[in-house]
Order: C-alpha cells, then structure tokens, then sequence
C-alpha cells in the first residue's frame, strides 16, 4: 500500500509475554494485512489503556484477556484495579473515542479470588465498550451473548489458528520413546500444558488408575501454576510405574519430544472454551480424548467417538482401548487437516467495519 497514512494502528493489550505464542502468532497474522500496523500496548497493572494511548495513540484496542486487569492478589488490591480498569477503558473508548475490540477466552477466571458477582459486572462492562467480540466456535455464541448480554451479531467465530511450523516437529517416534524410557510396545496416553486444577489432571490420573491395560503408560508433563496442586498430583501418582510425571516447564523445542512420543493425547479439561494444548495436539497428528466443551466439539468433529459427555471420561477410554492403530493414525491426520484450515491472519476479519452491525 503505498499511502502508509491511511493504516490503522492496532495496539494488543494485554503483553502476554515469549510463553505465550497464540498472542505472538496472532499478532504476526494481523501484520500480514498492510491495513494494520501492530505493536504491543504498554505493560502497566495500572492504567494500561491510557499509557498506551499517551505512548502509541492507537487506533485500535485489541484486548486478549482482561482479568488480570481488575483481580489483584487482596481483595483490597483487586478493589482498586477493578475501579482504575473501569476508568481507564471509559477514558479511551469515550473520550478519546478509540475503538475496542475483545477475544473472549474464558468466560470464568481459572483459580482466581473474585467474587462471581464482580466479575460478571466487569465482564458486561466491558462488552459494552467493545466495538465487536471474538469467540472461538459457533457453539460459544449462545454462552457469550447470554452472559455479556451482547447481542449475538456483535460475535464474530474465529477459531485459533494451527501451529504447524511453528513448534520443530522432527524427531522420530523411536527417538522420542527412547529419551523419555518408552518402550515401543507402550501404548502412551499424554497430558501436557500448565499444570492447573480446571484441567482435570486428578481425575484423569484416577479414571487411568482403574481402566488402563496392561501396556499403557501416561505422561504427564508441565509447569505448576499452583504449587499446592501439583503437590496434590505428585501424591496422586506416587508409587504408579505406569505413570511418568513431569513437573516442570517443558521448552519449546522439547515438546516435539513428548507429541511424537504419544500414542493419544488426553484432555480432560473441568471447564474451557478454547485451548492451546488441544490446536498443539492436532498440528501434531494426534487422536485427542477430549469432553465436549467450549471449542472441542466443533475442532475434534472429525473423532467424534473420542470427545465425550463431562463425566464420561473412563468411558471413553475403554472405547480407545478398542480402536485399531490403522484408526487412531486415520484421526490424527483428520485432525490436522482439520486444524491446517485455519490461519492466524484470519484475525483481520475481526475489524472489517463493513461487517459491524448498526
């Protein structure tokens, strides 16, 4: 484009940081389109919106999660940020006039001391202020729009795009097996991600306990976000040699290692609309077991036998149990068909304005 003037300078807020590739990936997407100039906001607990303001004038507010905005670690902390976020959002998007516009991750904060009451007020607040809302499955627009109370046009699916090529994905089975102690005969079931009682890690270490055959193996592997719980898991998984747990963060290029080393990966989340691990999951061919969520039932529509009603997970494992290795290597590349279709710069749609409704 040769009138550079005419861009639109969108500003994503808030910093999430290297551990966080989907803010990463979707920023680059955007960039693609040379309507937009892209760029982090301002890393600030305080007053975000107008610090980005006074350093970047953004055109746009692109907004990721804003519960870290208005929850602090004391209820006295989390007064404060609650009324100095309410601030902030009515200076830019009254006063300044700047648009905004909201990618609803979660519609609960994961382990978090707030109050159902205020985070729900502050969740509509903000709904108000947003020019257009993001959702990520076709499933999520009844349960945005009745909790924002936003009218369903206001939505836009956009689901997450892969990260094929992203991650290395080149080591081979046998070598994976090999440096995590894996036979090849081991049928392998992985859990991966942040270690965080929402994902159902202790109960899928009992459903294993009690369903699994003789040759399976579970990997657990991940950083603790709380260290209570993780300690909880240890104890739950303590004494069982079919079960390898590791506690830990996992690095970029040492993920390829446990994905290729599993046979099915398990995602037994409590509560969830999108995920990360479950796009990561299919980019690496993987049959995923999975209850029917958020986003899962639209992405794994393609293995429908292995995505379950919540409570049926050791159900489903025995249904596993039963599928051949010809059909488990038939969902893993449906799945990553499935996943191959959407791009990161697909997030340019979010701001056509010929599409906002009046």
């Amino acid at each position: 484009m040769s009138d550079q003037s005419i861009r639109r300078r969108v500003c994503f807020l808030p910093v999430a940081g290297t551990e966080c590739p989907h803010q990463l990936l979707t920023m680059r997407g955007l960039a693609e389109n040379d309507r937009f100039e892209v760029r982090h906001g301002v890393d600030a607990r305080f007053f975000p919106c107008l610090r980005t303001w006074l350093r970047h004038r953004p055109d746009i507010f692109y907004f990721d999660w804003i519960e870290r905005y208005y929850i602090g670690r004391n209820p006295v902390v989390t007064l404060v940020k609650t009324v100095t976020f309410y601030l902030d959002v009515l200076l830019v998007a009254k006063l300044f006039r700047r648009r905004i516009y909201w990618t609803v991750h979660n519609l609960h904060s994961h382990e978090q001391s707030i109050s159902e009451r205020r985070e729900l007020f502050m969740q509509r607040f903000f709904a108000r202020q947003a020019i257009r809302i993001r959702v990520f499955s076709k499933s999520a627009i009844g349960r945005v729009s009745s909790r924002l109370k936003v009218a369903p046009a206001r939505l836009l699916v956009l689901p997450e795009g892969n990260y094929i090529g992203y991650y290395s994905n080149r080591i081979l089975r046998d070598v994976a097996r090999d440096n995590l102690k894996l036979s090849a005969d081991d049928f392998v079931l992985l859990w991966l991600g942040n270690i965080r009682p929402y994902k159902g890690l202790s109960e899928l270490v009992a459903v294993f306990r009690k369903v699994a055959r003789a040759n399976w193996r579970l990997v657990i592997a991940g950083k603790p976000f709380i260290e209570s719980y993780a300690n909880e898991v240890t104890n739950l998984v303590q004494g069982d040699k079919r079960i390898d747990f590791y506690p830990h963060f996992i690095a970029e290029n040492d993920l390829q290692t446990y994905y290729n080393a599993a046979d099915v990966v398990v995602l037994p989340f409590v509560d969830i609309e999108n995920s990360a691990s479950l796009t990561m999951s299919m980019g690496f061919r993987k049959p995923v077991v999975a209850p029917n969520l958020g986003v899962i039932g639209e992405r794994l529509h393609r293995q429908a036998e292995l995505v379950y009603v919540p409570g049926g997970l050791a159900s489903t494992l025995e249904k596993l149990a039963g599928l051949s290795p010809a059909r488990l290597t038939e969902i893993g590349q449906a799945n990553f068909e499935e996943v191959q279709r959407h791009r990161w710069s697909d997030i340019a749609t979010l701001f056509d304005e010929g599409a906002l409704p009046n």
